[in-house]
């Protein structure tokens, strides 16, 4: 996948990942076999807020990377979807 976003292309629009499409940090595919997770999906009405709130604080912690910068984007998704879905 691409750096920027680590988002899809369809059709010349960047996608978010999503559970049947995943991105370049799917936390399943990489988690050790016993590791813990915590998944916070678009219905949840906190989850652009907390994601953002993950993504300030590490940059805050010295993190400027795609992965954050990714997290934003999906914040701002995960807003949009709720918009019209919820």
């Amino acid at each position: 996948m691409p750096p920027l976003f680590l988002l899809r292309k369809w059709k010349g629009i960047l996608t978010m990942a999503t559970k049947n499409n995943p991105g370049q940090f799917d936390c399943y595919e990489r988690a050790g076999p016993d590791e813990p997770l915590f998944v916070l999906r678009a219905k949840d009405l906190l989850s652009p807020e907390l994601v953002r709130l993950w993504a300030d604080k590490s940059e805050e912690a010295g993190e400027f990377s795609d992965k954050v910068t990714e997290a934003r984007k999906c914040a701002d998704d995960m807003e949009a979807w709720y918009k019209e879905n919820v």
